[in-house]
């Protein structure tokens, strides 16, 4: 749900502005509001809060001593040991609590301590492991000539290029040699070996006079050359061969002891520096807020927004530190002021998944004022995605994989929001598969293992695959149901943010979509004598929610009922996704089973198709169930804040990204 937001304004003397800019830094609950843009616009009667010259020149130092530690901070570890929260936080009050002079002194003396050593280290690591990287390239390919090389014995006279061809190209050294001999005048050879079943090692000795020539007509002609190092360039190949060998073994005991050095320093410093980075961030975003606020004469403005309820605690907090020196006033808000209004949800742990996602797809969280629907999306979701998969074998591998994953990176909130949304998702596969008595497909179905039963008229296990007519009418019900409540959460939020003509539109289409349903219902489900009138009062809603959509929304209108229709009709995609997942899994184990196919073959492609069917069922399903919340169901009611809720707060020595 949509966290109630208020709207305050903080008037107080100028010469407690930045006690008061402080404070609420600290208590970190009051999301600021820009003023700059109204007080240009003239929309208040304010003229804007202005950085003094000496604090600007602070904030652009603060800002290249930032940019310096950051850099520092890239090249480092974190230390083995976890940092201790209570001696950052103590580090960072005390760095908090000196003036800008002091605090940039001592910055600029850690700065010189560590910045050179952590420089020289980090591009020492950098360019030990670029050149492990380009000389792991190069030794296989030496490796290859390398018994060519030795036979190859050149003077200062000569050159060499090594190439490496296709053995299927090898016919086309001869044609190579001609050219050769032309541009050399018939001084140069041409040496090669198979080196193994699709590579030819080939060396090429020729007169040095010739070698610019000769290096020209290769590249040229697109030849594979072998090109060396630049510090290998004027060895013979299988010396350099030698040489990059010893190099590799090399490197990796200087790399160690380069990152062993960076740990040290990590160990060592690495308190320090992030509490210094957080006291500069916070510093600088105090600076960086002065001009969102306003000021008259003799007294400034902060207007902002925080949780109502924690407007008690702001007043009291001011009181109990500038008395009423400093007034806190909450302003009235209505619909006008929804759209700046910014947004906060507070959810069950077990919906913020869906909400995330939500969120995501739909350009933002929900505009102040509407309904969060996360918790319908947290239900919706699972429930589509369950339809359309229905297995209990592909359910019970899809939640075993997602409980492995949420287990193993705990830590990692990526993969415990994916596998939050997808773990209600399996677990519907699983229960639906019991509905449809699948596992792995009609394996039940087809050893006649299924015993059904009767309720209500209607067959359980329900067999999709034979009977599809029941299927598709769960879906289309599916559709009828989302859109309608759609619909509904569509006319509400209109009717809560005063969009009178909105909220006649959507209540049109509500009219109609009722009046359909009263339609359907008379005709198969009433008694001859009743029928008449339930459809007479069928087609009055009917037609007064038409004539309503086409008053307020005209020709738009039309289309949104025709588009509505049709975004019903889009759920039979449930229907039809489900129905040929399910004859897939089954023709897979006819296949397997096939008598003119061995058993160990049948094993083989068993495991591989429904391996490979496996992730079409936890892809396609995702796709399909995320479009119809996202594009059919969303579209009909949800509107995106332009705001989030980013209350203005310090570091406070709390870790931090």
């Amino acid at each position: 749900m949509l966290v109630p937001m208020a709207k305050v304004e903080l008037i107080g003397p100028k010469n407690r502005f930045f006690e008061v800019v402080s404070l609420l830094h600290d208590q970190g609950t009051l999301h600021i509001e820009d003023l700059s843009k109204k007080i240009q616009q003239g929309e208040v009667p304010l003229e804007q809060m202005e950085v003094v010259e000496n604090q600007q020149a602070e904030k652009e130092r603060m800002e290249d001593l930032l940019i310096r530690l950051r850099s520092i901070l890239k090249a480092l570890h974190l230390p083995d040991t976890t940092v201790d929260e209570a001696a950052r936080q103590k580090s960072y009050l005390e760095l908090w609590q000196k003036d800008a002079k002091e605090l940039a002194s001592d910055v600029t003396d850690v700065l010189e301590q560590v910045e050179d050593k952590t420089s020289a280290l980090a591009q020492a690591q950098s360019s030990m492991e670029a050149e492990i990287a380009l000389l792991g390239r190069y030794e296989p390919i030496l490796q290859k000539i390398q018994p060519l090389a030795k036979q190859i014995v050149t003077t200062g006279a000569y050159d060499s290029v090594a190439l490496l061809v296709e053995r299927r190209y090898k016919g086309a050294l001869e044609e190579l040699k001609k050219e050769l001999d032309q541009i050399t005048n018939a001084q140069c050879e041409i040496v090669s070996t198979d080196v193994d079943e699709d590579t030819t090692a080939v060396i090429v000795v020729f007169a040095k006079k010739y070698s610019e020539a000769v290096h020209k007509f290769l590249a040229m002609e697109n030849v594979n050359q072998v090109r060396l190092p630049s510090d290998f360039q004027d060895m013979p190949f299988d010396v350099a061969y030698d040489q990059i060998k010893e190099r590799r073994a090399e490197l990796p005991k200087k790399l160690e002891a380069v990152r062993k050095e960076l740990d040290e320093l990590s160990g060592t410093w690495y308190l320090r520096l992030v509490s210094i980075r957080d006291v500069l961030v916070d510093k600088i975003d105090e600076l960086s807020a002065i001009p969102k606020f306003g000021q008259t004469e003799y007294a400034f403005v902060i207007t902002g927004w925080l949780p109502a309820d924690d407007v008690k605690a702001l007043r009291k907090m001011i009181v109990e530190h500038f008395g009423t020196d400093v007034i806190v006033d909450q302003l009235e808000i209505d619909e006008h002021d929804f759209d700046e209004t910014p947004v906060a949800l507070k959810n069950p742990k077990w919906a913020e998944p869906a909400s995330f996602a939500m969120s995501y797809l739909m350009g933002g969280k929900p505009k102040y004022g509407t309904i969060d629907p996360s918790i319908i999306w947290a239900i919706s979701y699972p429930l589509i995605f369950g339809m359309i998969v229905g297995d209990i074998g592909y359910g019970a591998i899809m939640l075993a994989i997602i409980l492995w994953l949420r287990f193993k990176y705990k830590e990692n909130n990526a993969v415990q929001l994916a596998t939050g949304l997808l773990g209600p998702a399996a677990t519907a596969a699983i229960l639906f598969g019991f509905f449809y008595g699948e596992f792995f497909g009609g394996v039940f179905w087809e050893a006649g293992w299924i015993q059904t039963f009767d309720v209500l008229g209607f067959t359980i296990p329900y067999n999709r695959e034979h009977v599809v007519e029941p299927l598709m009418l769960m879906a289309l019900g599916l559709g009828v149901v989302q859109i309608l409540f759609g619909l509904i959460l569509g006319t509400v939020n209109s009717i809560k943010t005063k969009h009178k003509k909105h909220a006649f539109v959507k209540g049109g289409l509500t009219g109609f979509i009722v009046g359909a349903i009263i339609l359907l219902i008379a005709a198969f489900l009433l008694s001859a004598n009743l029928a008449p009138i339930v459809q007479a009062i069928g087609a009055v809603v009917m037609l007064v929610g038409f004539l309503a959509v086409l008053r307020f929304g005209g020709i738009m209108g039309v289309v949104e009922t025709l588009e509505s229709v049709s975004h019903i009709a889009s759920y039979i995609r449930v229907m039809a996704v489900g129905l040929s997942d399910a004859i897939f899994a089954t023709a897979i184990n006819r296949m397997a089973a096939n008598d003119m196919i061995p058993t160990v073959v049948g094993i083989v492609l068993l495991l591989l198709f429904h391996g490979l069917h496996l992730i079409l069922a936890i892809f396609t399903p995702t796709i399909h169930a995320l479009r119809l919340n996202f594009l059919e169901f969303g579209g009909k009611y949800y509107e995106a804040s332009k705001s989030e809720y980013e209350p203005f707060h310090k570091t406070g020595g709390e870790k931090s990204a």
